[in-house]
């Protein structure tokens, strides 16, 4: 009997000690989200998938990356065509199990200085036409989704756009088809150097101070154990400077 209980105890904490096997993980990102994420001379590169990339290789997995709207990432990763989707917001689904956030978004609002656009407030945004990324009316809280949320029909206000990608979205805001862009500033600045040959990027912009918190974004896993050593992953590069590294390399 203590033979058999020895035997018992040294085969449990073998299984608590062995790391779990290594895998190839499919994860989904937003398309074109640079510097986030996109693709460049055939290779898929960004800050989410370098992130990613480093914090998954810490428990002996890599990573494939997918591209896909942004509105069907929780779907992928819940019907699990994905084994996670990044760049997502807790929605409390009991299915999924969402890390801890590994990225805030400074969302800014701006307009051309010739325009002479005045914005005091959320408010205010009603009286101009606006762009904004893929079901970009529930990301800013929730003033924000109350007034811009679609209708039954699926009919947004007027004054409301959203672009299928930022590239679209930046382009739109550049030939005057809207009066203003919301966008994350790391995104727009990007973008502005990027289209430079394409509109003058150079002329005078407005920054309209309206938007005060930051947009924090997390990973959407359909297993607790990827879930978790994600997290324990995210703070490791935190704590060893890897984190600032990526987000430097891409300024």
């Amino acid at each position: 009997m203590k033979h058999y209980l020895n035997s018992l105890l040294s085969l449990s904490l073998l299984l608590l000690t062995c790391p779990v096997t290594a895998a190839e993980l499919k994860i989904a990102f937003a398309s074109d989200r640079a510097p986030y994420c996109f693709r460049k001379d055939n290779v898929d590169q960004g800050i989410e998938i370098d992130l990613l990339r480093q914090i998954m290789a810490l428990a002996g997995h890599t990573i494939s990356v997918t591209t896909m709207p942004k509105v069907r990432l929780i779907k992928a990763a819940k019907n699990k065509e994905v084994d996670a989707a990044a760049t997502v917001q807790d929605n409390k689904d009991k299915q999924l199990f969402f890390s801890e956030s590994y990225l805030e978004f400074q969302n800014i609002v701006m307009s051309k200085s010739s325009q002479g656009i005045q914005l005091n407030n959320l408010n205010d945004l009603k009286q101009f036409s606006f762009i904004i990324w893929q079901d970009g009316w529930k990301n800013l809280g929730r003033e924000f989704e109350a007034a811009y949320r679609p209708d039954t029909n699926g009919v947004f206000p007027k004054n409301y756009n959203q672009a299928f990608s930022q590239v679209s979205q930046n382009k739109m805001f550049w030939a005057d088809r809207v009066q203003l862009i919301i966008i994350d500033k790391t995104i727009f600045e990007h973008y502005r150097r990027q289209l430079g040959n394409e509109f003058d990027t150079t002329v005078p912009l407005t920054f309209h101070d309206i938007i005060k918190t930051k947009t924090p974004y997390s990973v959407v896993f359909n297993d607790v154990d990827l879930r978790d050593q994600f997290n324990d992953g995210l703070r490791k590069i935190r704590s060893n400077g890897t984190y600032q590294k990526i987000l430097d390399a891409y300024k």
